[in-house]
């Protein structure tokens, strides 16, 4: 697809003709729709990741409206999205026309392929250059390729003649936000929720904004008002999920993550490598295991950017039910799936620590740490160290995030907490001081108390209960 924004009216057509067609199919009788609206009608579909009836649509239409140009154009988009560019080619061959539209959707291609000066060339050639709807589409085919900034030149065009008009806001907007340039994107959907509130697009399109500035309470509001304009924006669930998930309600994350689900946006995969985290950091092993190995089963085993993080999770479960030897098997699978895989190394690590084998285990995290020598690493060692009782581990990780990046998230409680396990007074004082919210005296009497009996076990649910406290 193109993944241009519809404005509001074109897209409350869009989903009158697809309940229309819907309704025919449901019945099994034909219905006779104009080759723009089947194309435009297949795009809607394909923004809501309905990508089956995207093609059903094209190929219905087609039938219809033999080797017509929209169609075909359509249809390639759909291929390229699936990253199927032979495919697209084979299209785009079949297309006798050269139009604005064509021409836009080869210069996609060409820069798919890096041939970014060929694609200008051929850019270059479309003769009406101010037009709204060539302004637009340009736009958005660096956007969508990653290359934003080269948009710039075309929208330039188009500020005097056609500043105020939705679709030239809209794909500025996005370019904004495209260039991590959240504060003026805000600014041009604000613009268009004056012009329409009704529209999910441009709610969304301002949620993604705060919630790239990590400002999730707006972005569950904007979601909020997606959602009441397009109760099937599937987006928008999944983006309200994240926040939710950001400020620790799990509980209302994964309810729009399901209701993602529903709407075919998020696969079951997904669902079950959510729910199985999220019980491994709660400790629930055995639920966990069930999950993040049906997510394993759902997996494609080409997919090596998920699978390694799921076997090593997996591990850390079976190394807490007790079974070691399958546990360092998972271990080992996720370095065979990717060996530059931090998690795995760093979960690997910790199972060793805690079979008291602590030569391998600091092997391992100096082999995550030699992959990644960034704060988040000797952060993730700190908290590890941290839940196992292993307080010297654990002062030397988050010193060095405290060394590296001052102002890390949290950094200067968990240094806190961690001199006062130690008894080093002078040092829990000098990170007291520092701390958003300090401790008080009546709050470290409470702490005192957990800490009568200093075994091993102890000390990690006295941590536990000092970190909740903190939040």
């Amino acid at each position: 697809m193109s993944k241009k924004s519809y404005l509001s009216g074109r897209d409350k057509e869009l989903q009158e003709l697809a309940e229309q067609y819907e309704a025919h199919k449901a019945e099994n009788k034909p219905i006779y729709l104009d080759a723009d609206d089947l194309a435009d009608l297949a795009d809607w579909y394909a923004i809501r990741h309905k990508n089956e009836i995207a093609t059903e649509v094209v190929e219905y239409g087609l039938n219809i409206h033999p080797e017509n140009t929209a169609l075909l154009v359509e249809q390639a988009y759909l291929y390229l999205d699936i990253q199927e560019r032979e495919k697209a080619k084979e299209i785009i061959e079949q297309i006798s026309e050269n139009s604005s539209e064509v021409k836009v959707l080869k210069a996609n291609l060409l820069v798919g392929e890096g041939r970014y000066d060929d694609a200008e060339q051929l850019l270059d050639s479309i003769e009406d250059k101010e037009d709204l709807a060539n302004i637009v589409d340009v736009a958005y085919l660096y956007i969508d390729t990653g290359a934003p900034e080269r948009a710039l030149p075309w929208l330039a065009r188009g500020i005097e003649q056609n500043g105020e008009e939705e679709a030239f806001l809209a794909v500025t907007g996005d370019c904004y936000y495209a260039q991590g340039k959240y504060e003026e994107a805000s600014m041009f959907y604000n613009k268009l929720i004056d012009k329409n509130p009704y529209s999910a697009s441009y709610w969304f399109g301002l949620a993604r904004c705060y919630f790239d500035q990590q400002m999730f309470d707006k972005t569950i509001e904007a979601c909020d008002y997606a959602i009441v304009a397009d109760d099937e924006f599937a987006d928008a669930y999944i983006m309200r999920g994240h926040s939710y998930f950001q400020i620790g309600n799990e509980e209302s994350a994964l309810e729009n993550y399901k209701q993602a689900e529903k709407l075919d946006a998020i696969t079951p995969s997904f669902m079950h490598t959510f729910i199985g985290l999220n019980k491994v950091s709660k400790g629930e092993w055995e639920d966990a295991l069930t999950h993040l190995e049906q997510a394993i089963a759902d997996q494609d085993i080409d997919d090596s950017l998920t699978l390694p993080a799921l076997y090593a999770n997996a591990a850390l479960c079976l190394h807490k039910m007790g079974k070691k030897r399958k546990a360092h098997q998972y271990c080992k699978k996720a370095r065979d799936l990717d060996p530059d895989e931090v998690d795995s190394y760093l979960i690997e690590g910790r199972i060793y620590m805690e079979e008291d084998d602590y030569e391998k285990g600091v092997k391992k995290w100096a082999k995550a740490l030699e992959i990644a020598p960034e704060a988040d690493t000797w952060h993730e060692i700190g908290m590890s160290s941290m839940e196992i009782g292993q307080l010297s581990y654990a002062k030397l990780a988050f010193e060095h995030v405290k060394e590296m990046e001052p102002d890390f998230g949290g950094i200067n409680e968990k240094l806190t907490s961690l001199y006062m396990l130690l008894r080093d007074k002078e040092n829990f004082i000098k990170y007291n001081q520092l701390c958003e919210h300090p401790f008080k005296l009546e709050e470290l009497e409470k702490i005192q108390q957990l800490l009568l009996d200093e075994d091993q076990e102890d000390l990690a649910k006295a941590m536990k209960n000092i970190f909740e406290s903190l939040k």
